[in-house]
């Protein structure tokens, strides 16, 4: 991440922001301790997205992660690795 003192974001500013229209967020610092950071309008807007559901997360994951890999399992090459048996008695009682 980019870093700019306050100081200099202050008499630097229109070039700042057209840094962060094309690169990451850029953290403001005073007395080289960091203080707040800007960022880009569409990375204000990934922050803000209404969190996805835990099903809707793994699947976009596995997709990527299949695009990424070019692998990946058909539902048929799913249904062949999980095992064809209905499970073990169990009983609450001893």
């Amino acid at each position: 991440m980019k870093t700019s003192t306050i100081a200099d974001a202050k008499n630097n500013l229109s070039q700042l922001l057209a840094q962060l229209e094309v690169n990451e967020p850029i953290q403001l610092t005073r007395y080289g301790k960091p203080v707040a950071v800007i960022l880009s309008q569409a990375g204000y807007q990934q922050l803000i997205q209404p969190e996805k559901k835990l099903y809707q997360a793994i699947t976009d994951w596995r997709e990527q992660l299949d695009r990424q890999l070019d692998i990946g399992f058909s539902d048929a090459e799913l249904g062949d690795l999980r095992g064809k048996d209905c499970g073990r008695d169990f009983s609450w009682d001893e």
